[in-house]
C-alpha cells in the first residue's frame, strides 16, 4: 500500500495534478524514443490512482465520523421521554444531555495539546475508540447512573474526534481545498444536529432507545479500521513517543492547567444548565457555582502566564486577533443558533400541532440550507480566497432569517417558515466554518490544533450559555403572556405540564389564549439571535480580512496581537 510522505504533506497537502503542461508535452514525446519511460510513467500513475483511492477513503472516514459526533450530540433529545420512564428516573433528565456537553467542553482545550505533539493516526482511533466504548455503556446501561456515566465518556472521545477531523484535513489536503473540506465538515456536523432527533425519535418509536446508542458501533468499527489500514499524513513533524513520552506528558500537556480548567469549566456550565431549572438564579447553589467557577479560572490565567509557550492555551496564542475574534464569533453564532434549532420544534408541536417526529421533519430546511451554504461558502473561499466577507453574508443572512421569524403566529402558513429557515441555515452555513478556515490557513502548524480546539470550546460553551439564557426567557415570557391572553389558567400548572400536554391539559375556551401566549413566548427567543448574529457581524470584522495564498508560503505567518 503507498503511503503519504510526510515530507511532501505536512505543508503542501496531498496534489494529484501536474500543472506544468510543457513538462508534460516533453515526456509524452520522450516516451516514443525510450519505452522504459514510458512503462515507469504508467507505473507512476498506478501509484498516483491507488494514492488518490487511499485519500478519498479517508475523508469519507473523516466526514463519516464528524457527522456521527454531532448525531450523538442530539439523537438522545426525543429519546429521553422513553428513557425516562424505562429507569424511573425523571429527576436525571437534565443530565442525559449536559454529560456529554461537559465532558467535551472541559477536554477540548487538552485534545488541542494531544493533537499537537501525539501521532494524528493513533490519537483518532484512541478517540474513537473512546466514542464507541460510551455508545456500548449507554446501550447496554442497567441504571440511570450507568447511562450517564456512558454519555460523559460519549463526550471525551467526542472532544477528540471532531478536533482530529479538522486538523487531518488541515495535513491531508491542500491549501487551495482546505476551505471546500471543512465546508462538506461542517455541513456534515450541522445537519447530524438537525436530524439527530428526528433519528432518534424513529429509533425509539419502532424499535427501542438503546438503538441511539448502538447505531454508532457499526459505523465507527469502520473508521477505525479505516484509519488503521490507511497512512495519515502530520501537519508538523513531532517527537518519537516511545523515547519522549514522559517528557511530552510532563512539560508539553500541561495536566496542571488541565485540573485547573475542567473543574472551573464544570462548575460554570453546571451553573448555567441548573439555573432556572433544577434551582432558581439566586440560591446559594448557582452563586456558589459561579463564584468557584470565576476563581478556578483566575488561578488558571495566572498559571497559563507562568508557562508561557508551554501552557495548555499559550497567552500568544490567546492575546492572537484572528483567534479571539474566531471564538468570539463562532460562540455567538453557533449559540444563537442553537437555541433556535431548540425552540422551533417547541413551535411546531405546541402552537401548530405537530407530532415530535413531524416536527423534525419541519426543521429540516434549516439543515439543508445550512449543508449547502456550507459547501457553498467552501468552494467560493477556495475560489476568491477570503474568509471574513463569507462570515459577514452569513451572519447578515442569519439576523434577517431570525428576524423574520419574530413574525410568527399560529397562522403562519409554511410557505413562510420553509423560507426563513432557508435564510437562516444558508447563513449559518456561510459563516460557522469561517473561523477554523482562516485559522488552518494564515496561523503558523505547530499552533493549528490548539487554535482550533479553542474555536470548538467556545462553540460549545456558546451553545450551553444560550440555551440557558433563551429557556429564562421563555419562561419568564411566557408567564406574563399567559396572564395576558389567558388569564384564567394558572401559569404554573402550563409550564409543568410541558410542551406535548398543553392542548390536552387546557379547557378549550382558554386553548387560544394559552396558544397565542406561547407563541409570544418562543418568538421572543427568536430575538436573542437576531442580536446575537448581529454581534456577530462585529466580531466577523475583527477576523481581519487576509487573502488565502494559492501557493505554500515558507514565510512564517506574522501573529496580530489583540
Amino acid at each position: 500500500m503507498a503511503s503519504l510522505a510526510p515530507s511532501e504533506t505536512s505543508s503542501k497537502g496531498i496534489d494529484f495534478e501536474s500543472s506544468n503542461p510543457q513538462r508534460t508535452a516533453k515526456i509524452e514525446d520522450s516516451k516514443t524514443k525510450d519505452p522504459s519511460i514510458a512503462q515507469r510513467e504508467k507505473e507512476t500513475d498506478g501509484a498516483k490512482r491507488l494514492l488518490r483511492r487511499q485519500v478519498y477513503i479517508l475523508f469519507a472516514a473523516v466526514f463519516v465520523s464528524t457527522f456521527l459526533m454531532a448525531l450523538n450530540g442530539s439523537i438522545i433529545a426525543t429519546a429521553i421521554p422513553k428513557i425516562t420512564t424505562h429507569f424511573n428516573s425523571l429527576e436525571d433528565i437534565g443530565w442525559y444531555g449536559s454529560a456529554y456537553l461537559v465532558a467535551t467542553c472541559a477536554l477540548q482545550p487538552l485534545v488541542g495539546r494531544v493533537y499537537t505533539h501525539f501521532p494524528t493516526k493513533h490519537t483518532y482511533v484512541m478517540f474513537t475508540s473512546i466514542v464507541s466504548v460510551g455508545a456500548l455503556v449507554c446501550a447496554t446501561a442497567g441504571s440511570s447512573k450507568a447511562l450517564i456515566i456512558g454519555r460523559a465518556v460519549q463526550g471525551c472521545g467526542g472532544a477528540g474526534v471532531i478536533n482530529g477531523a479538522f486538523a487531518i484535513i488541515a495535513a491531508a489536503a491542500s491549501k487551495e481545498d482546505r476551505p471546500l473540506f471543512i465546508g462538506i465538515a461542517v455541513s456534515l456536523t450541522s445537519i447530524g444536529t438537525i436530524v439527530g432527533p428526528l433519528v432518534g425519535g424513529a429509533l425509539t418509536q419502532d424499535v427501542s432507545w438503546r438503538r441511539c446508542f448502538y447505531i454508532n458501533l457499526p459505523l465507527s468499527g469502520l473508521v477505525i479500521c479505516a484509519f488503521l489500514l490507511l497512512p495519515i499524513p502530520e501537519q508538523v513533524k513531532k517527537q518519537p513517543v516511545r523515547s519522549n513520552l514522559k517528557a511530552i506528558i510532563t512539560k508539553e500537556l500541561d495536566l496542571v492547567g488541565f485540573t485547573i480548567f475542567a473543574p472551573a469549566c464544570v462548575m460554570f456550565l453546571l451553573a448555567m444548565i441548573w439555573g432556572g431549572n433544577q434551582y432558581r438564579w439566586n440560591p446559594s447553589v448557582i452563586i456558589g457555582l459561579f463564584c468557584g467557577a470565576l476563581g478556578a479560572f483566575i488561578m488558571f490565567a495566572a498559571w497559563e502566564v507562568f508557562k508561557g509557550e508551554k501552557a495548555m492555551i499559550p497567552p500568544a496564542l490567546a492575546r492572537n486577533r484572528l483567534v479571539v475574534f474566531g471564538c468570539f464569533t463562532s460562540f455567538l453564532q453557533v449559540g444563537a443558533l442553537l437555541s433556535l434549532s431548540y425552540d422551533l420544534p417547541i413551535w411546531f408541536q405546541v402552537v401548530k400541532d405537530e407530532s415530535p417526529v413531524m416536527s423534525g421533519v419541519m426543521v429540516l430546511p434549516t439543515a439543508i440550507a445550512q449543508a449547502i451554504g456550507s459547501i457553498m461558502a467552501g468552494k467560493l473561499v477556495q475560489v476568491i480566497g477570503y474568509c471574513t466577507p463569507w462570515a459577514l453574508f452569513g451572519c447578515v443572512l442569519t439576523s434577517i432569517g431570525s428576524g423574520l421569524m419574530t413574525t410568527f403566529a399560529p397562522s403562519t402558513g409554511a410557505g413562510p417558515w420553509i423560507g426563513y429557515q432557508i435564510l437562516t441555515g444558508t447563513g449559518r452555513g456561510s459563516v460557522v466554518q469561517m473561523p477554523i478556515t482562516a485559522i488552518q490557513n494564515f496561523l503558523p502548524a505547530k499552533e493549528v490544533s490548539i487554535a482550533t480546539s479553542q474555536v470548538f470550546f467556545w462553540q460549545y460553551l456558546g451553545g450551553s450559555v444560550f440555551l440557558a439564557i433563551s429557556e429564562t426567557i421563555f419562561t419568564n415570557t411566557l408567564r406574563s403572556s399567559l396572564k395576558t391572553y389567558a388569564p384564567g389558567v394558572n401559569p404554573e400548572s402550563i409550564i409543568e405540564v410541558g410542551a406535548c400536554a398543553v392542548r390536552s391539559s387546557v379547557p378549550g375556551d382558554e386553548l387560544d389564549g394559552v396558544l397565542r401566549a406561547y407563541n409570544h413566548a418562543v418568538v421572543s427567543t427568536f430575538y436573542l439571535a437576531v442580536g446575537a448574529s448581529t454581534a456577530a457581524f462585529l466580531t466577523s470584522i475583527g477576523m481581519g480580512f487576509q487573502r488565502l495564498s494559492k501557493k505554500e508560503s515558507k514565510e512564517k505567518p506574522k501573529e496580530n496581537d489583540v
